[in-house]
């Protein structure tokens, strides 16, 4: 049944799906056998809809290196050099350690903007009949009732991650105004069958479109709390808060960003990942108590050697252990503190006096290792679970706000809930004396970035610290890339122009009279 339902949904989101070579303005399924005005009058669009745009967050691109959500985490963590790739024996992922992702816009562009076009037809289902509300009696509301009411807070929070994707790639830091963005599209733009796109909105637009659909998913959500969520996969309440917590803090609105991180902090919820867990979990399992939102990696699911395991886990058949190591920066792994067990998430094998361990030196086989074997390329399986996000998200973005909002007290408060259950046994006293340290917010932010480079180290958060900090950062020597002074005000690599594709089947863009246009055209 799990295949099944599997196989119908990938359908159904197949038929809407935005095409990478066309940009977002894909009208009708080509060769499809229904239309859309069929689709949308089919039983339980809605479900299928929902559950086909998870499928999307692991959906295998045709290449090695374009997995999904796990494979942009990896764009980013190796544009910004907080992941190094050292070796090219296969190439995949080489352009972004290079620096060449010019030719990743596309993928972005289309990835998020197919979870846009999904939610939008999704609401637009709902709303062909009645979209729900929040004012209806719980006690008489069906089943179906409170279920829509839950889809359609599902349907809100992942167009608001979406937008909030986009924010973080094609618009620079600060731009909170008038500057031009990405266009907006909303299911009133779903239904119009002749749309050929939208102009650029301002980046003003889009924080506020973000702000919105995650203000109302908590709403909607909260008055439709008697649903139970599926399965880990699916979007939830902690979910909404914690993503408009991100794009708050990206923002720089510190006090709402404190506020939404701090509602999911305090919801009774969070499991940090204790210290007896840190070195045993192997961040496989979407089972572990920290995981927010990760995936449940089956046999019907799987995309094996196209998958963040089969690239970075020497313990699987994978890229990595063929020689391709996808390790941490040499220079960000010697900050790391003797007193910090999570030294031990990265080159226990490179380290090693076994055969050939010199090939794998920085690997993480302490953190992102195979839930089935611990010897090299023990595991053809590929079954290890993908983590999207886990609650010490939340309190990194708490710290960081508290910080740049001059609340020295809550900043040491939240970030210290992480670092007390990374103490190795024995180190008591050498924590102490770092913990004593945190005295003043210049050092406070030092503190609260390096444990965003290494906490969340190949999650995805790399880029958008070294974005959002602004400051240059010297690589280590296990790089490809020759520049090993990186500065993210001078390099405009690391904020994307919009795609070539958008720029020639968009009308609204490609007509706009501006210089801006012109020479993006010319690139």
């Amino acid at each position: 049944m799990k295949k099944i339902q599997y196989l119908l949904v990938l359908a159904l989101v197949g038929l809407f799906a935005a095409s990478c070579s066309e940009g977002y303005l894909t009208q009708e399924p080509g060769g499809s056998t229904i239309t859309k005005e069929q689709y949308l009058r089919m039983d339980n669009i809605v479900e299928g809809t929902v559950k086909g745009m998870y499928t999307m967050l692991y959906s295998y691109g045709g290449e090695h290196d374009v997995f999904g959500q796990r494979s942009i985490d990896m764009y980013g963590d190796l544009l910004c050099g907080d992941m190094a790739l050292k070796t090219r024996n296969y190439g995949w992922f080489s352009t972004d350690e290079l620096m060449q992702t010019y030719g990743r816009r596309g993928y972005y562009w289309a990835y998020y903007y197919d979870f846009i076009r999904s939610a939008n037809i999704g609401i637009l289902s709902l709303s062909k009949t009645q979209l729900p509300t929040l004012t209806f009696d719980e006690a008489k509301a069906t089943d179906e009732e409170l279920l829509r009411g839950n889809y359609y807070a599902q349907l809100l929070t992942m167009r608001g991650w979406a937008y909030a994707g986009l924010s973080r790639t094609f618009m620079e830091v600060g731009a909170v105004g008038s500057e031009l963005a990405v266009p907006i599209y909303t299911e009133e733009d779903a239904a119009i069958d002749t749309l050929l796109g939208r102009p650029r909105a301002t980046s003003a637009d889009v924080y506020l479109r973000i702000e919105e659909d995650l203000q109302t998913a908590i709403q909607f959500f909260d008055a439709y709390k008697k649903v139970p969520r599926a399965s880990k996969i699916e979007a939830n309440i902690d979910m909404a808060r914690i993503i408009l917590a991100y794009s708050y803090l990206n923002k720089g609105e510190y006090a709402n960003a404190f506020k939404y991180a701090t509602q999911a902090i305090d919801s009774g919820k969070p499991h940090l990942l204790p210290k007896a867990e840190v070195l045993t979990t192997g961040f496989n399992n979407v089972e572990n108590q920290n995981w927010i939102w990760g995936q449940d990696v089956t046999v019907e699911t799987t995309t094996s050697l196209a998958s963040f395991f089969g690239q970075c886990d020497i313990y699987s058949y994978s890229y990595a252990s063929a020689g391709d190591v996808k390790g941490i920066d040499e220079n960000l792994y010697n900050e790391i503190k003797d007193w910090d067990i999570r030294k031990n998430w990265w080159n226990n094998y490179g380290s090693s006096s076994k055969k050939n361990a010199s090939n794998y030196k920085y690997a993480p086989d302490g953190k992102f290792y195979s839930a089935k074997s611990k010897t090299l390329q023990g595991d053809r399986d590929w079954l290890s679970d993908n983590i999207f996000m886990r609650w010490e998200l939340a309190y990194l973005i708490a710290a960081e706000a508290a910080a740049r909002d001059n609340n020295l007290t809550d900043a040491v408060k939240y970030l210290t809930e992480i670092t007390k259950l990374r103490v190795l046994d024995g180190k008591d006293t050498e924590y102490t004396a770092w913990e004593s340290t945190l005295t003043d917010l210049t050092t406070v932010l030092a503190a609260i970035k390096h444990n965003w480079r290494v906490e969340m180290w190949g999650e995805g958060y790399g880029l958008q610290t070294f974005r959002r900090y602004g400051e240059s950062v010297k690589l280590g020597n296990n790089h490809l890339r020759s520049e090993k002074n990186i500065t993210p005000t001078t390099i405009r690599i690391f904020t994307f122009e919009l795609p070539t594709s958008e720029l020639e089947y968009n009308p609204y863009i490609r007509e706009a009279a501006t210089g801006e246009t012109q020479i993006m055209r010319q690139q």
